[in-house]
Formats: C-alpha cells, structure tokens, sequence
C-alpha cells in the first residue's frame, strides 16, 4: 500500500470554501512577485489608505495557497486601531474591488486574497482605469513579463431592425 501524502491544511481550507480558486490567488514561484505582487502598485491609487492597509496586512498574513483567517480583533490589534467597528466596511470595498474573497465557517472568517490582476480587470470593466493609466499598466506587465490587458470593448451601437418605423 503506497504511502499517501497528508494535503496541507490550508489547501484543504482552500478546497473546501473556495472551490477553483487556483486562478484567483497569485503563484509565488512565477516571476513578478516580492514581498507584495508588484503590480499591486497600479492599484494604489483606487484604494483609500484604510482600504490598502488592510490588504497589506491580508498579503502579509496568507499561506502560500492565498488563503488566511485571521480574527477581525488580531487584525485591529495588528493595525493599532482601537477596535474592530470599522474593520469591516473596509473588508466589504476589498471584495466589491475583487481583491478578496470571504466565507465564514467553522466559526472563523477566512480571506482568500486575489491576484491584484484580477482588480484591476474588473477596475478596467468598470470604467476607472482609462486609456492613459491602462498603458503605464501594460507598460509593467511587458516589464514583469506578464499578460498585457486589453481595453474592454465599445458596446455596438444600436440599429433600429429594418422593418421598423420611426415615428
């Protein structure tokens, strides 16, 4: 009987509460990542300094499979605030900018922290990053040897349906 390899706790978490999550974590053995995602820079802009420092301290806490669960109360701790009432509005704009992931269970909350590329995708969809900043973007993506990102395309204009008429 071949001796079977005990899966790693955090990857069963991962598993277990954020099913295809692979995609959604960044890869720490591929080139363009120091102690945070260097591309993260590009979204600094569109964080409010509560907001960044929250995900720092989520980056700094994951495992190397994207995951952590850290209290609400050792987050406070951790960035000296008096308490955890105005942890949470700033957790809930991570995952609205989709930076992060939550789900409660076991009785803990656990943080999936996305790619950053994977914000700025969605800041792109959303009409806040325009042509100027996406090419700086693209810019450090060929610099990092990453996947450039394309513009979202226009909508097609409407045409009436030919048999119509214009009152």
């Amino acid at each position: 009987m071949a001796d079977q390899i005990k899966e790693p706790k955090d990857l069963r978490y991962r598993r277990l509460y954020f099913p295809n999550a692979e995609h959604l974590v960044f890869d720490t053995t591929r080139k363009g990542f120091v102690p945070l995602p260097i591309v993260l820079r590009k979204l600094m802009r569109h964080l409010t300094a509560p907001e960044f420092r929250v995900l720092a301290y989520l980056y700094m806490r994951v495992s190397k499979y994207g995951i952590c669960y850290p209290t609400q109360q050792e987050i406070a701790y951790e960035l000296g605030l008096e308490g955890t009432k105005n942890l949470a509005p700033y957790i809930r704009k991570l995952e609205a900018k989709n930076l992060i992931s939550t789900h409660v269970a076991m009785g803990k909350k656990f943080f999936l922290v996305h790619d950053p590329r994977h914000g700025i995708r969605h800041l792109i969809d959303a009409g806040a990053i325009g042509p100027e900043e996406l090419e700086e973007i693209n810019h450090l993506c060929i610099d990092l040897g990453q996947e450039q990102f394309a513009r979202k395309p226009a909508p097609e204009p409407c045409e009436p349906p030919v048999n119509s008429v214009s009152i």
